[in-house]
């Protein structure tokens, strides 16, 4: 059986101290793409479980739209039941090098511990070894799974289905590296 080369097992914290949750797409300046709304779901259902803990929603407005995604997410987690006074909208970020930079000032900021990062299970490998070269410290992380769906402008064919959300992860990797991200 092959196994998926960008899987990451979780590494799950008994008590986090922040979620910093990282959009995958959003279809328009209102909705997320399905995976976005798979890492929010998680995200929320981690955050019933642990409801005094802040989530900071990481995406700027990577699609061209005039609306950050971490607002577009904001909204949708709001929907899901996570208090306004608990998410942080991180909108200044357009790739996983700067969510993981930007929301690293967030939590160093606010003195949140065990931070936990909540992605997209192919988008997870790339982001923790982004957070590791980025100096993160006691952190951990979720991956929640999603199918594809076609997201916005330029994000409509990486985000198209599984196959190209994985295509899409390799060369990320790839140039993540030649970049020195990771």
């Amino acid at each position: 059986m092959l196994t998926n080369p960008l899987k990451l097992a979780d590494k799950k914290t008994s008590y986090p101290g922040c979620f910093v949750v990282l959009s995958y797409g959003v279809k328009n300046s209102s909705e997320p793409g399905r995976p976005t709304k798979a890492v929010v779901k998680l995200a929320h259902k981690w955050w019933k479980k642990f409801p005094k803990t802040s989530v900071i929603m990481s995406t700027g407005d990577n699609q061209g739209l005039g609306v950050t995604n971490a607002q577009v997410m904001a909204i949708y987690a709001k929907k899901l039941g996570i208090p306004e006074e608990k998410i942080i909208e991180e909108g200044r970020s357009l790739n996983t090098y700067e969510n993981l930079l930007f929301s690293q000032k967030i939590i160093k900021k606010r003195f949140f511990t065990n931070p936990t990062i909540v992605a997209l299970d192919l988008h997870v490998r790339r982001a923790v070894a982004t957070a590791k070269k980025l100096g993160w410290k006691n952190f951990f992380w979720l991956s929640a799974y999603s199918k594809g769906e076609p997201s916005y402008g330029l994000k409509y064919l990486q985000t198209y289905s599984r196959l190209s959300i994985f295509v899409y992860e390799v060369f990320a990797l790839i140039y993540s590296k030649l970049k020195g991200w990771i």
